[in-house]
Order: C-alpha cells, then structure tokens, then sequence
C-alpha cells in the first residue's frame, strides 16, 4: 500500500515498532479517514450556512 501522507513518508518506519500490522499505513488509514470526516463537515457546514442565507 502507497503511503499518501507526505509527513508519514518523511517520518519513515517507526524504530522498535511491534504491532501485527504496519505503523505508518494504519497511520495512513487512519490519517485520510479523518480528512474525509473533516471534509464532509466543512461541506455540511458550508450548506447550513447556504440554507441560512436563502
């Protein structure tokens, strides 16, 4: 999996890291998932305020 995250890139592997599963691509996971709540928030605030307005 492509790490997205130009920060997560530039951090590389975590050193002594010992999870089952890859740090930097759960941090990936959960770093977009985030950015898509944010994004839908801002949307559903940018129509609230458009209804407003009307």
């Amino acid at each position: 999996m492509k790490i997205e995250n130009a920060i997560l890139r530039r951090l590389g592997p975590i050193p002594f890291w010992r999870g089952e599963k890859k740090c930097l691509v759960e941090l990936d996971r959960i770093y977009r998932r985030a950015r898509e709540a944010a994004t839908d928030t801002t949307a559903l605030r940018a129509v609230a305020k458009a209804r407003v307005k009307l």
